[in-house]
């Protein structure tokens, strides 16, 4: 990072030169800019000549000052704004008071810059002081255009190329990045009593404010996140242009600005697009990598495909919270496998509501919008469940009316339903595991009629059985009980908790009643076998993987029911990827 040269850095001045100033209301100059190292991008790379690094922290220090007015000092706000817009006004008197404004002046008046540039980030801090909520994009685009468009307009006013086609696209680069900062700092904007997601998008998704305040993100509020940063990378590609406009080093300084972006919208990738659980920063070496391709070949920008990134959006959920089903998942070809993960994240979206901490009655709103939601998939949706759905369906015979049932079988979880019979347990497992078995057989690219979908179906019932089993004291522990009732009574079973939140019933008694359950499962899994041979080889695979985690589940249950006596059980994942390679290799041969 530059420093700004010693003839700009005037002594400290004591806090009674400025009548209005209290101690402590302003921070030094060098804790301004020391936070240019933190930003998505490189401020003033040392690859540049030294006056033009100086010039580009003098507006950074300008910037980042009017924020620190605006959002982080005690105090009357809008007296200190009142300060440095009067400061502003004797920059182009020649006669600042306060340090960063005096380093300031000379990149002014050596670059020609208008003093309305500079005012409009003065004029977004004003703002941010009565302005907490925006309900529609449109209106945090006009905010934009005072809070980060100047900057890159400064920039441009720096290397001589303000002229109005590239501040066009030069305020699509700023913009995105405005947007990319507000997404990362959702909790900390919030904490402020400020929101910059869009109003028009919280609804959309169907997310209260108060889920801003929560150490992790729904499902719904990853969704609305991943919106806005694919909304940005589109912005971001709109405006790239722009350094293939420029040469030598405006070319460099402003692709590392573009490359901060694209570094800084990939990094929500791993982090799930959670930006509550997890501090979102951009890697270094993505962007040095991004830096180096825009700056040697701007031209190449390439297409912005939002279906591509739906789709990786949804194979991320499958393999951090489908574990069990994305072993098989990976037998299957590319395609499928897409389809099949967009499927899988978006029934995790459904599961993730019922077992949430909610309140009964806002579960069952937002069962009812995402059932609303399911009847509006396209391609053109802003949730990226929706837009890889929408994608798939078109090419694969998939009937995404089955979510419909898993919708059913989750709001009777919340409502709390107990089954007196099996043929009700059955009912209720055909509509949570059988419509995914539907649906999965679709994404195989088997119509989903006759035998083939009655396979399916008993197969999704066995997998639902053995989660039953394997979760029974976990369940329990929640309130919840999915045996039959009349099965309860003919083993002589309570499932009661003592105050360790231990089964007292006999044990002996749980374990015949378990052993019961487990034989009727196997043979749901006998007539949902059955379904193999009518797939071709790698869909074979991927089903039999997915089955047989669970099937061997099953094997050690029966073999030793106090397994679920003592808590949810399940195999390792060297145990899971074995079972995966059995089932690839013998359904390949």
């Amino acid at each position: 990072m530059a420093a700004l040269p010693d003839r700009a850095r005037p002594a400290r001045q004591p806090a009674r030169s400025f009548e209005v100033v209290l101690p402590g209301q302003l921070p030094e100059t060098g804790d301004v800019l020391a936070r240019a190292q933190s930003e998505n991008f490189t401020v003033a790379a040392r690859v540049l000549p030294y006056r033009i690094r100086q010039h580009l922290m003098a507006v950074y220090g300008f910037a980042r000052l009017v924020d620190y007015a605006g959002d982080e000092a005690c105090g009357p706000r809008e007296g200190l704004l009142d300060l440095l817009d009067s400061d502003l006004g004797r920059v182009y008197e020649g006669s600042p008071r306060l340090p960063l404004l005096r380093a300031f002046a000379p990149t002014v008046h050596e670059c020609g810059i208008p003093r309305e540039v500079p005012a409009r980030l003065i004029t977004a801090n004003r703002r941010d002081q009565y302005v907490r909520r925006y309900e529609t994009f449109e209106e945090l685009l006009d905010y934009c255009k005072y809070a980060a468009n100047p900057v890159g307009e400064l920039v441009l006013y720096i290397f001589g190329r303000a002229d109005p086609e590239l501040t066009e696209l030069s305020d699509r680069i700023c913009s995105a990045l405005q947007i990319l900062e507000h997404s990362q700092d959702v909790a900390e904007d919030y904490q402020q009593d400020r929101i910059y997601l869009p109003t028009e998008d919280l609804h959309e998704f169907g997310c209260r404010e108060s889920e801003l305040a929560t150490s992790a993100a729904s499902s719904e509020l990853r969704g609305l996140v991943w919106f806005e940063v694919d909304r940005a990378v589109g912005m971001l590609r709109a405006g790239q242009p722009l350094v293939a406009r420029l040469s030598g080093l405006a070319r460099l300084a402003v692709a590392g600005y573009v490359a901060g972006g694209l570094a800084t919208a990939r990094a929500f990738r791993p982090a799930g697009h959670d930006p509550l659980a997890v501090r979102i920063r951009p890697g270094r070496l993505r962007m040095l990598g991004e830096w180096a391709r825009l700056s040697l070949a701007p031209e190449s920008r390439g297409e912005h495909d939002r279906t591509a990134s739906a789709y990786e959006y949804c194979e991320q959920i499958t393999r951090t919270q489908a574990r069990n089903f994305s072993y098989g998942i990976r037998l299957l070809p590319a395609g499928k496998r897409k389809a099949l993960s967009a499927v899988y994240a978006f029934a995790r979206r459904v599961d993730d509501i019922g077992d949430g901490t909610l309140s009964t009655e806002r579960k069952l709103e937002r069962l009812e919008h995402t059932r609303t939601k399911l009847r509006e998939v396209h391609r053109d949706s802003k949730d990226p469940m929706l837009v890889a759905l929408a994608d798939a369906a078109r090419e694969l015979p998939i009937p995404l009316e089955a979510f419909h049932e898993l919708v059913d079988g989750c709001e009777a979880d919340v409502r709390g339903n107990e089954y007196e019979t099996f043929e009700q347990l059955a009912h209720y497992c055909r509509c949570v595991a059988g419509s995914i078995g539907r649906l999965s057989l679709g994404v195989f690219g088997q119509p989903v009629t006759g035998v083939a979908a009655e396979r399916a179906d008993a197969l999704g019932v066995a997998l639902q059985l053995t989660n039953i089993l394997r979760d029974l004291l976990e369940d329990r522990r929640r309130g919840r009980i999915y045996l039959p009732q009349e099965d309860l009574r003919r083993f002589g079973v309570t499932l009661e908790l003592d105050s360790r939140g231990m089964f007292t019933d006999d044990a002996s008694k749980v374990a015949e009643l378990v052993r019961f359950q487990s034989q009727r499962a196997e043979r749901w899994y006998g007539e949902g076998l059955r379904l193999l041979p009518m797939l071709d080889h790698r869909s074979r695979a991927c089903c039999a993987a997915m089955a047989g985690i669970y099937h061997e589940l099953l094997r050690r249950i029966t073999a030793d029911p106090t397994l679920v006596m003592r808590g949810r059980t399940g195999l390792s994942g060297w145990q899971k990827a074995v079972v995966a390679a059995r089932s690839f290799a013998g359904m390949s041969s």
